[in-house]
């Protein structure tokens, strides 16, 4: 038993750690924005020279009880994201018009070991 245990923990500890994902979109007034979500609630969103950083994500339902999440970029930009139809509107600051946004893929970002700095020996 205890030998499945150790064998079971070994084949867990190889396999990559994940620490966030990335989801690219294409939205009308901005092409190729990428949503990086990190542990924490921290999200970054980035499209040509620009980024942004969010803190938090807001839960909420449409009057027709649709569940619906905020994430409220430093600009006063709001992405909204629909989880049951996996949709995405940005809302831009100043601007009350939705822009609706396309899915163009999703990836995961892995966990990177920092190189160690070892005193050398004299």
């Amino acid at each position: 038993m205890k030998l499945i245990l150790c064998i079971g923990l070994l084949g867990f500890v190889q396999l990559p750690a994940f620490a966030a994902t990335a989801t690219r979109l294409s939205c009308s007034l901005r092409e190729n924005v990428v949503i990086s979500r990190f542990a924490h609630s921290l999200s970054t969103m980035k499209w040509d020279d620009h980024f942004l950083v969010a803190s938090g994500i807001k839960q909420s339902r449409t009057k027709s009880d649709i569940p619906f999440r905020i994430t409220r970029f430093q600009n006063g930009d709001d992405l909204v994201f629909f989880p049951q139809k996996q949709q995405y509107f940005l809302l831009y600051s100043g601007n009350p018009q939705p822009d609706r946004c396309i899915v163009q893929g999703t990836s995961t970002y892995q966990v990177t070991q920092l190189p160690r700095y070892e005193k050398p020996e004299v």
